[in-house]
């Protein structure tokens, strides 16, 4: 007796790199949460190496927010999913074109309103 196949989402394969990203970041936060506990101040650092140390910390504070916004679009990527919203564009309603979607699967934007959101004119 044949199985009978399991219907697929129309966008799995979207879902899944969402997902790989999604777990991606997650591993990379746990590994950098990691690192940081292990870099010990030594007390023998010049200024040099304190001005070094605190830019080297700045830096991946501000990938951190960057993070945390991407971590937020692939959550709100998952809710049009469930919304069945996903492949919309959140501003005018068009449909995103597949290529888009396979390039950055959390996108809300077609490429026209993306190009009017990094310009600022986008409200």
């Amino acid at each position: 007796m044949a199985k009978a196949k399991v219907k697929e989402h129309p966008y799995q394969e979207h879902i899944d790199a969402l997902r790989a990203k999604q777990t991606q970041i997650h591993d990379s936060f746990q590994r950098d949460k990691v690192d940081g506990k292990a870099q010990a101040d030594d007390g023998i650092q010049d200024l040099a190496d304190k001005a070094a140390s605190a830019y080297s910390k700045e830096l991946n504070f501000s990938l951190s927010d960057g993070e945390r916004n991407l971590l937020m679009q692939i959550d709100e990527a998952f809710t049009r999913l469930k919304n069945e919203t996903y492949g919309t564009c959140t501003n005018c309603g068009a449909t995103i074109g597949e290529k888009r979607l396979a390039a950055v699967p959390w996108t809300p934007y077609c490429i026209d309103c993306q190009e009017l959101q990094e310009k600022g004119l986008l409200t």
